[in-house]
């Protein structure tokens, strides 16, 4: 998603980050070595119609920290809203059946006899 597989997607990200134009990407894709793929995409506007499908991380923000002593550069913070980071790895589709919120027993041993407390 929004990728059929993952050579499409690796086709997709080195198209995208590639720096080629629109008009290139089009002539890349109209190889015939090219058409012959499977791809999810036959123009460079389909492909970006399809990247922008993809889900979008968390904002970063900034803010330029007052220091009590002189700084060659000015100190500046980073950081993400953590909600927005949980909410990003809750609702990825490459996650959605990776995560597992039940409860379980866990031992060391066929047996049962030595229970594994951990995260």
């Amino acid at each position: 998603y929004p990728f059929s597989c993952k050579q499409d997607w690796e086709i997709a990200s080195w198209l995208l980050h590639s720096g080629l134009s629109m008009g290139k990407i089009d002539s890349f894709l109209s190889l015939k070595m090219v058409r012959d793929l499977p791809l999810s995409f036959r123009s460079a506007k389909e492909l970006r119609g399809r990247a922008e499908m993809l889900p979008s991380g968390p904002r970063w923000m900034s803010r330029v920290l007052d220091t009590s002593h002189p700084t060659k550069s000015p100190v500046i913070l980073y950081w993400c809203d953590p909600l927005e980071c949980i909410s990003a790895i809750l609702n990825h589709p490459l996650f959605h059946d990776q995560l597992d919120f039940m409860p379980r027993k866990v031992y060391s041993m066929v047996q049962k006899l030595c229970r594994v407390y951990t995260e």
